[in-house]
């Protein structure tokens, strides 16, 4: 078994605040951090710190940000094999700000991201076995991401995506998935559902179950997270921890998800597994260099 991710590959620049600028304000920072992210490269990341063979497609750009962007998955060991190197486009960047309350906005600018496509495919269509789980994103093309959710489905393979950032109207296939698990802002746009409260957020999984999706998670924040599958819905509280830092929880979730259930956990001790994971990854700041390894979330 091998967790196998499609996605972006971005260096994060990232500014602590203690509040959000309004429009046309300028804000002095308290501080700057410069971090390997990408959705992507994130969630392959966490998936090897919980354990799991990973392979990693994408592209970065012939300059000096893809080795900072590389650094945390060459040292712990994500297959990079398969990352191409173009000279069309840099390396992705992310600029990132968090307040005082650990919440972030981010703004991407996709670069080399943009280069994933049939190298990414060809390369999947020659690695990918019928035990594997395939984890994606929506920082690459959509288009490449539902010909990777079409040919994982012929293998048979577990297809999970993380519909981020969400867009309206995605190729049908994508709801087809076995595993579906946006954030709030995410189920809102997909399924046209206020998602405001656990009762909504239970209303939003609940019809993604019934467009396709063998299993909905919507995650809640500080809230926790909610889940439905096969005509059940189930609430999960977030883990109680002092969050400073949320930027990439959501993608330590949804790797640990894919390494747990690939090694043969039910979805729900998956999800609750991947929930600590993830609430434990938001103690600490930054995204990459936040993300606990196993033994770390079984202490």
């Amino acid at each position: 078994m091998a967790v196998v991710v499609l996605g972006s590959i971005n260096l994060d620049l990232i500014l602590q605040v203690d509040r959000f600028p309004q429009a046309g304000e300028t804000k002095l920072a308290q501080g700057l951090t410069v971090s390997p992210g990408g959705k992507g490269a994130n969630q392959a990341l966490a998936a090897r710190r919980m354990g799991a063979p990973t392979i990693l497609l994408g592209s970065v750009g012939d300059d000096p940000y893809a080795r900072q962007a590389l650094t945390y998955l060459q040292q712990d060991g994500v297959d990079l094999t398969h990352v191409l190197t173009t000279r069309q486009w840099s390396t992705g960047l992310a600029f990132i700000t968090v307040n005082a309350r650990g919440e972030n906005t981010i703004l991407l600018h996709a670069g080399a991201n943009q280069a994933t496509g049939d190298h990414a495919l060809a390369a999947l269509d020659r690695l990918l076995r019928p035990s594997d789980v395939l984890l994606m994103q929506s920082e690459v093309a959509l288009a490449v991401v539902a010909e990777a959710a079409m040919l994982a489905r012929r293998r048979g393979a577990t297809v999970i995506w993380d519909p981020a950032p969400a867009l309206a109207n995605p190729p049908p296939v994508l709801f087809k998935v076995d595993a579906l698990v946006p954030n709030q802002g995410e189920a809102e746009v997909l399924t046209e559902i206020a998602v405001r409260d656990i009762k909504s957020a239970k209303s939003a999984a609940c019809r993604l179950v019934e467009w396709g999706a063998g299993l909905a998670v919507v995650k809640l924040g500080s809230e926790g997270l909610v889940w439905a599958e096969e005509g059940q819905v189930h609430y999960c509280p977030a883990e109680p921890v002092q969050a400073i830092d949320t930027v990439g929880a959501g993608d330590m979730f949804a790797g640990a998800l894919a390494a747990l259930r690939g090694e043969g956990m039910s979805w729900k001790e998956a999800i609750h597994w991947a929930n600590r994971a993830a609430g434990l990854s938001t103690t600490r700041r930054g995204a990459q260099p936040a993300f606990p390894r196993r033994e770390e979330v079984i202490r």
